[in-house]
Parts: C-alpha cells; sequence; structure tokens
C-alpha cells in the first residue's frame, strides 16, 4: 500500500472513530441532562421554571461540547500548519544538491573545516552499522583519520518531507589517497548508500541533521563496477 493511500486509510479510521465518540458524548450528556430535569421536575412545580432550566442544561452541556471540538479542530490546524514543508519536494531536492556540492568541495584535501563545522548541526549524530557517534567525535574522526579526499560526488535519491526538514536517500562515491603507518600512500575508491537529514538552521543556512549509514561503505583499491564511475 502506497503512503498516500496508508494517510487515507488511517484518517478515516481516526474520522469514524471521532464520530463514535462524539456520538457517546452526546447521548451521556443527554442522559446526565435528562437526570437533571427529572429532578428539576422533583423540586420545583413550576412547569416553566422546570422548562426553562432544562432547555437552560441542554444548550449548556451542547456549549461545551461545540466549544470543545472547535478548540480541537484549531488545535490540529495549528499543528499541522507548524508542521508542513516551507518549499516544495523539488525546491528542497535542488537546494540540497547543491549543498552537498558545497560539502563536498569542503570535505576534498585541503579540507575546509570552516565550512563542514559550519554545515553540521550542534546536535548531529552519525550512524554506521556499528556505533553512533556525536558531531564532535565525527569532526576528531575527519580531522586525524589517514585518509585524504579527492573526490566527493552525492548522487539524490529520494527527498521526503520530515516537518520543517528532510530526509534524503543519497548514493555517494568518493575517492582518496589512503597513508599506511610506513607513510606509503595507495589510491582507495569508496561508495554507499545512506540517510541524511537536511534542515534550514542558523542564518537559513542548509544543514546536515543526521547521517544514517543504510549500505556500505564499499572499499576497492580498483575502479568499482558501476556505471559512470
Amino acid at each position: 500500500m502506497s503512503l498516500f493511500l496508508q494517510t487515507v486509510v488511517l484518517r478515516g479510521i481516526m474520522f469514524r472513530e471521532q464520530d463514535h465518540r462524539q456520538e457517546r458524548i452526546g447521548v451521556g450528556n443527554d442522559a446526565v441532562a435528562d437526570r437533571a430535569c427529572n429532578e428539576e421536575k422533583k423540586r420545583m412545580k413550576s412547569r416553566l421554571a422546570t422548562s426553562i432550566r432544562c432547555s437552560f442544561l441542554h444548550m449548556n452541556l451542547g456549549g461545551r461540547i461545540l466549544v470543545s471540538t472547535l478548540l480541537a479542530v484549531i488545535i490540529t490546524a495549528a499543528a499541522g500548519a507548524q508542521s508542513a514543508p516551507a518549499m516544495s519536494s523539488t525546491e528542497a531536492r535542488k537546494a540540497i544538491e547543491a549543498a552537498y556540492v558545497v560539502f563536498g568541495k569542503a570535505a576534498v584535501g585541503p579540507m575546509d573545516k570552516n565550512t563542514m563545522e559550519r554545515m553540521l548541526a550542534p546536535d548531529l549524530y552519525v550512524q554506521t552499522a556499528t556505533r553512533r557517534a556525536t558531531r564532535q567525535e565525527y569532526l576528531d574522526y575527519l580531522y586525524t583519520r589517514p585518509l585524504t579526499l579527492t573526490r566527493f560526488d552525492a548522487t539524490v535519491l529520494t527527498v521526503e518531507p520530515r516537518g520543517n526538514d528532510w530526509a534524503v536517500l543519497v548514493f555517494e562515491k568518493l575517492e582518496g589517497q589512503l597513508k599506511d603507518k610506513s607513510g606509503k600512500t595507495s589510491k582507495i575508491y569508496i561508495w554507499g548508500v545512506a540517510r541524511d537529514g537536511w534542515g534550514k538552521r542558523n542564518d537559513n543556512q542548509w544543514t546536515v541533521l543526521f547521517s544514517e549509514e543504510l549500505g556500505g561503505p564499499e572499499i576497492s583499491e580498483e575502479i568499482p563496477p558501476i556505471a559512470n564511475w
């Protein structure tokens, strides 16, 4: 079932459940009002006074239901407006693709540390197959690893909204020089698939919020058998 159909079915279930709740509430409130009317009849001999009192009870309870329903609708609409993305998926894709280009240029040696740090969110996390690294741990790894990148290409596959932010499925192709303990260098090729989070933060800057490895990274000393490498 597609995401759209799942959403439609879920909303239908929610609306049906809400209708049932409203019916139960209405029945319950009518019963409360009826009991109050009967008590009033016992205490008051005036039919006119009793009628006015009963009408007031029903109107008061109905008004409470109406006000509560209106408040619920207003709150739900406000929450939906706050979580809606500020741009279309097409606009977000173009902006994020451009951000990857900037990030890639900063990652290639000599590394532009200022640009990279500015594009990483304060609460960034990087999830690999074996561990979850914080922003500082990720930066420490970048600055001390024996690998110098000579190429960083990112192909955006999918872009999905997450509130005002975006989750991006990306295929990355990297090349670099790896130095061993003896000082000898060798060329390596790295590729893999990740899910990255992007959002606008300080000064409307596109920022990496998280990165999760989904496939790879695969490493080879020869050009990988990938089309258009």
